[in-house]
């Protein structure tokens, strides 16, 4: 919680459905992707969650099989759906900035209905797992993909021990965002979970317990605040960087260091 907090703190400052077909990972692993290239196939599994060394129990979880976007999600694919470009760096190919929570739950369901899938978002903002729409990821699918799934080597970073090769962050992206997949992926080619901008998750923040064992846990029922994860282009520490840190931010909040990127269900259980 305390490391939540700082992270807070320093963030005050500043497509069809038809997935199959299989690529190369990194160090030759082959990784199921989906038809559409920007999609991979995470195959379920179970993991440890969570890192005590930042004040967070770690406790087993379980997800099931759902496919990830590679990339957070760009400007140009924003303004596609929206009709607007909130970023404050712009960049057609830079992922999408300043957005709330609330924001990326639209952007979700309009995508979804433009392409012909079920919405996942209700008008009152609960989720229904079983929509074949976009949405965000839970919290727990979030940090088994930057773990690199089943195929993951233990990095403490998201596809590397160093930093600098798999994220933008504070000492070397110049207090801006870069392009979206211009650092090296993880072991499910998955690109920038480490860096770039921070990215919402659908949890509402809560501390996590020692003893769990949770089956696609989906975070608390209600909060004052939502999950954000991943490294971000001023984050002052590589420890801010790892696949376990949390953060969290108010849904409302338009923040230029906040982006997201999409995931739709596979088989659920």
């Amino acid at each position: 919680m305390k490391r939540a907090l700082l992270g807070m703190a320093a963030l005050a400052v500043c497509s069809a459905f038809l997935f199959a077909a299989t690529a190369k990972g990194k160090g030759a692993r082959d990784v199921k992707r989906a038809d559409a290239p920007e999609f991979v196939r995470v195959d379920c599994g179970g993991f440890r969650m969570g890192n005590e060394v930042e004040f967070e129990a770690e406790h087993e979880a379980w997800v099931s099989e759902f496919y990830i976007c590679t990339h957070e999600v760009t400007q140009k694919e924003y303004q596609r759906i929206m009709g607007e470009n909130p970023s404050e760096c712009k960049g057609k190919n830079r992922p999408v900035e300043s957005v709330s929570w609330f924001d990326a739950v639209e952007y979700c369901n309009r995508r979804s209905i433009a392409e012909g899938l079920t919405p996942c978002y209700t008008e009152n903002y609960e989720f229904d797992p079983e929509a074949n729409g976009y949405r965000l990821p839970t919290e727990a699918e979030w940090e088994y993909a930057a773990r690199g799934g089943s195929t993951s080597a233990g990095f403490t970073y998201s596809g590397s021990d160093t930093v600098d090769r798999v994220a933008w962050y504070g000492e070397n992206s110049g207090g801006k965002p870069h392009e979206v997949m211009t650092k090296a992926p993880n072991e499910l080619g998955l690109y920038d979970m480490s860096g770039n901008v921070l990215e919402w998750c659908w949890d509402w923040y809560g501390l996590y317990t020692s003893g769990r064992k949770d089956v696609d846990p989906a975070g608390p029922a209600y909060g004052e605040v939502r999950i954000l994860r991943g490294g971000y282009f001023s984050s002052t520490e590589p420890f801010y960087c790892t696949s376990t840190t949390r953060t969290c931010d108010y849904p409302a909040v338009h923040n230029p260091s906040v982006g997201f990127r999409v995931v739709r269900s596979g088989p659920r259980g």
